[in-house]
């Protein structure tokens, strides 16, 4: 019996996820001492009752897969107020000092009450934000009625060029303030190998996660929903029980992070 096999467990006849157990899983693909680490930074998290609505979507993707066009497509529907990657635990930190709150999971009830709808309430990111998730048990209470998507490129070198410079520059995001300009002997072939094989990896784990879950995950590919965004929110919409708006306009405010250098690589 193998180790996800031996992480399962049944209640009454069905498969039953907990935080430990859900932890467990994760640690047998991150490793210990990152789970440790963020559910750490987590603490104390609380034991107040969470409220969230009927329909939860998670996005879950290797980084640089275009996570940040694909979220605010959604955030302009009435489904969503803010895609966000709401369990970063970072970001729960934050929100904990800036509103004066006493725990981790009143951090998660403000992201569900501020960045979701009465309809449903959307996440995104990859490791950390299920192991926080998961921390703070979010995510073990709201399984049953979580789909999951995975956001993906077509074009995985172009998604490792760009993770090399993010990580060269300092600039993760089209909505951060610009990092500094990378010049082309910054860019290293192999760095960009290892890139291209750690993107595939994660994908190749986003999947397994997903089908132990039972809850196996379709997934998008960026460009397509680059060349017909209504057809990706339709797309959502109809996995969530949700009809688009007529005149849904799929517009976003985004700066395209390309230039000759990276496209030359």
């Amino acid at each position: 019996m193998g180790l996800l096999d031996t992480l399962r467990f049944w209640d009454r006849g069905e498969r039953h996820w907990t935080r430990d157990r859900l932890l467990q899983l994760f640690s047998g693909y991150v490793g210990d001492d990152r789970v440790d680490r963020i559910a750490a930074q987590l603490t104390p998290i609380g034991e107040r009752a969470l409220s969230a609505p009927p329909r939860i979507l998670s996005i879950l993707f290797a980084a640089r897969a275009g996570s940040t066009y694909a979220s605010h497509l959604l955030s302009n529907t009435a489904w969503f107020t803010d895609v966000n990657e709401s369990f970063q635990p970072e970001q729960l930190s934050a929100i904990r000092e800036r509103h004066s709150l006493a725990d981790s999971r009143a951090a998660v009830q403000w992201m569900i009450d501020n960045r979701g709808t009465e309809q449903a309430f959307g996440y995104k990111g990859g490791f950390s934000v299920l192991i926080a998730a998961s921390a703070t048990g979010f995510l073990p209470e709201t399984l049953a009625r979580t789909q999951f998507v995975r956001l993906e490129r077509r074009d995985r070198v172009a998604q490792a060029v760009s993770l090399l410079k993010a990580d060269i520059g300092g600039r993760l995001h089209s909505v951060n303030p610009d990092g500094r300009t990378v010049s082309v002997d910054e860019y290293d072939a192999d760095k960009i190998a290892f890139n291209v094989g750690h993107v595939a990896r994660n994908e190749r784990w986003f999947q397994e996660i997903t089908e132990q879950l039972g809850k196996p995950a379709p997934v998008f590919i960026y460009e397509d929903i680059c060349a017909d965004p209504a057809k990706f929110v339709s797309d959502i919409g109809a996995l969530m029980g949700f009809s688009t708006p007529a005149g849904f306009t799929p517009e976003v405010e985004l700066e395209v992070m390309r230039d000759e250098v990276s496209q030359a690589w």
